[in-house]
């Protein structure tokens, strides 16, 4: 059995290394190939010496910048594995990471996984077990308010053809991929074993800037359900506020059914809509900051 592993690299020599030997470690009793998709970086010299020194690893360098969903496709469809694992250039694989999804996926017959994981910040790490309680992709993500990420992700080489990243997409681009491909797969499953290390504190991951834009191509695309449509908004909103955007929290906001929220975020709602109908909307950012800092300081 051989595997591929696919990671997309922008900009990523200065924390690369820590991610390839978390690769060689986890997949070290096995064959396999480790397939880098560089976006046209300014540091490729760097990656490229460090790939050098890589066993078994490749770098593809695209012709032209695009996004990390072209990069994903590039490096699914140059590998040559039986079983193909995602990885993002700052995340890591466990020791037994591989070993114990191969297992699991062999029990269950699955086709294509995704599972828990371990988010790595300043604030310590968390581990996030997240199984679905309906096999319904946008039920578990809107409804059930749950994630997939991409460094979870492993699906047998045959489907390859099938399981790809939507390329139109330039953000919730793992949410694309699970509506799309648990709509082709012939059994897919959530593995609970928390099995990569996620780095939370990075600069430059999308979550932490509002792209409105982009997210209106995914709404467009993949919901229409109002029920669907409102959990969406409700994991935007805050950050929008966060984030001071006003424009993207009215949009969000007005898309969203209040008696689904649970309480603490109507009241972040109720507040909001009221400090904009009275002109006083810069208040909300800094109100949800105090809130923020509070609850750091009762987990500490």
């Amino acid at each position: 059995m051989k595997l591929s592993v696919v990671i997309p690299t922008y900009r990523s020599s200065s924390f690369i290394k820590d991610t390839l030997e978390s690769v060689h470690q986890s997949a070290r009793d096995h064959d396999y190939e480790i397939i880098l998709v560089d976006d046209c970086s300014d540091d490729i010299e760097a990656l490229a010496a460090i790939v050098a020194e890589s066993p078994n690893t490749t770098l593809v360098r695209k012709g032209q910048k695009s996004n990390a969903a072209v990069s994903r496709n590039i490096g699914i469809e140059q590998a040559s594995g039986s079983h193909i694992f995602l990885l993002d250039s700052d995340d890591h694989f466990t020791l037994d990471y591989v070993n114990e999804r191969l297992r699991f996926m062999r029990r269950h017959h699955h086709d294509f996984c995704f599972g828990a994981y371990t988010d790595v910040s300043i604030d310590g790490e968390r581990d996030f077990i997240e199984q679905p309680d309906i096999r319904d992709p946008r039920h578990y993500l809107f409804i059930e308010d749950k994630d997939i990420r991409t460094s979870t992700i492993s699906f047998l080489a045959e489907r390859k053809e099938t399981f790809r990243f939507n390329e139109s997409l330039n953000k919730h681009q793992d949410w694309g991929f699970l509506i799309d491909t648990a709509e082709h797969s012939r059994s897919w499953g959530y593995d609970p074993v928390p099995g990569v290390r996620l780095n939370c504190d990075r600069d430059g991951r999308m979550s932490g800037s509002m792209n409105m834009e982009a997210s209106k191509v995914f709404m467009n695309k993949y919901l229409v359900d109002p029920q669907h449509i409102s959990g969406f908004a409700k994991r935007h909103f805050v950050l929008a506020a966060l984030l001071k955007d006003h424009g993207a929290y009215r949009f969000f906001s007005d898309r969203i059914m209040p008696e689904l929220l649970k309480p603490k975020f109507k009241t972040i709602k109720l507040a909001g809509d009221a400090l904009d109908r009275i002109g006083l909307f810069c208040l909300l950012p800094r109100l949800l900051g105090t809130y923020k800092a509070i609850a750091r300081l009762k987990k500490s």
